[in-house]
Parts: C-alpha cells; structure tokens; sequence
C-alpha cells in the first residue's frame, strides 16, 4: 500500500495537531528579491546540516522541493514521524514547521515490531538532548547561511515551540533520568532575537547552547546543567553522539 502523497493542508494539520516548530531565520532589512528563485532551493540542499540521521532542514529524494509561490520555494515532508514544512523567500527569509518528534514516536515503524514508545502520550514530553540537538541545528543553518552573505549586518533568528504546556522534560536515554518533574504552565515558548552576522559566525554553537538553557527555564528548570549540556553538544557536533 503506497503512501499518499503529501499536501500543504495535510502536512500544516498534522504538524499543528500536536506539539510543533516553529522557526524563522531572515534578514533584519527586507529586501524583495535579494536572491534570485532558482537560488531558493540551492540555498537550503547547500546549507542543510548534517548531524545525525536526519538532516536539517529536511530535503527529501521522495517528495523534492517545489516553487511554492511568486517569490517562495518550499518542501513538505511526512514521513514515518516526521511532519515538516518550510519555505525559502527570495528575500532571504527561511521559515521552518516542524512536528516535535516526541509527540510522533509512538506511531514510528521498526524492524522489530512495536515501538517501545508506543505508550508515550503526545504532548505529554520534551525530550532534552532532541531539543538541544535541534537548537543547535538551527543555529548552525544560520550560520551557513550567513556564510553565503545572504543577510546584511544583522539577523532575526526566532524559535517557537508550540503546545507546551503541562509537557515535562524527560531524558529517552536508558539510565540517565531527571530527579524532579520539570514542567512546563506556558503553551508556547518563544524567543525572537536580532543577532549581528559576526557574533553568529564567531560564537553561534554558544548562543545556541544559551537558546537551549533559556527553553529548558521556562520548563521551570532553574539551573539545567549547562556543562553537560555543551558536552551533548560537542558530541553532536563532532559526530561522536
């Protein structure tokens, strides 16, 4: 039985049904057409991060990107538990949807049968080390971004997580567990920051590291461990996770 193909109605309403992304990364000054459209797609396959098994954002062999609109490429993905959604702008600004990966494990096909995290209630976790990972993803696609000199001086770098409340943090990883319930009362947890190219380029793994500390706060985890936070990291980073 072949899976229907993906829609922008099909994959929004999955993605918005449960916990989801939002990410926004653009230039401060608008400028209509800063690149050219056929750039669009070329600018995320080349600037797409590589980290782990899945790539971000995500360029799918199955379902290739598209000309979305007059001045938008875009790229729908629904995959297994994947559900995403984004769009390149020739103005330069890159707009990401993306379902939290925690709410989607439990309906994952295995090789062995029923996923052993069937049970997890969606809405119910916020994976720390997946969040980490996806906020350091994010930043290290502005930063390639910035590398092609698409933005001027200074970036907006936004980051949304939607349907968060009453969520609590959690690690999936055997053996290692949090000692207290960290809960989330905020149904969407957003930080939006102006950020000069040269500080993105110079320091951005730390600013996502701040990113991250910053999310897991408002989970009312005062002090997350931020040495371990940027070990995880590190290993993400030199593919040693």
């Amino acid at each position: 039985m072949t899976q229907e193909k993906p829609t922008l109605e099909t994959v929004l309403e999955k993605i918005r049904s449960r916990g989801h992304w939002k990410v926004i990364v653009r230039p401060e000054r608008f400028e209509r057409e800063r690149i050219v459209l056929s750039d669009c797609i070329k600018t995320v396959e080349e600037c797409k991060v590589m980290l782990r098994g899945w790539d971000y954002p995500h360029v799918s062999n199955r379902e290739p990107p598209y000309v979305g609109g007059v001045d938008y490429s875009e790229s729908l993905t629904d995959w297994d538990g994947y559900k995403e959604l984004w769009r390149m702008y020739q103005s330069g600004q890159f707009v990401h949807f993306f379902g939290c990966r925690e709410d989607w494990l439990g309906e994952e096909t295995t090789l062995f049968g029923r996923s052993r995290y069937a049970d997890t209630k969606p809405g119910s976790i916020l994976e720390v080390i997946m969040t980490l990972y996806s906020v350091t993803e994010i930043y290290e696609f502005a930063m390639r971004m910035a590398q092609k000199k698409i933005f001027d001086d200074t970036i907006l770098l936004s980051i949304t997580l939607n349907g968060m409340k009453d969520r609590k943090l959690t690690f999936l990883e055997a053996g290692r567990h949090l000692f207290e319930d960290y809960v989330s009362k905020i149904p969407v947890v957003e930080k939006e920051r102006n950020v000069t190219v040269e500080d993105l380029l110079g320091k951005g793994h730390e600013m996502a590291l701040d990113h991250t500390v910053w999310i897991l706060e408002r989970f009312n985890w005062t002090h997350p461990p931020r040495s371990m936070l940027k070990e995880e990291q590190e290993k993400l980073l030199t593919g040693r996770f």
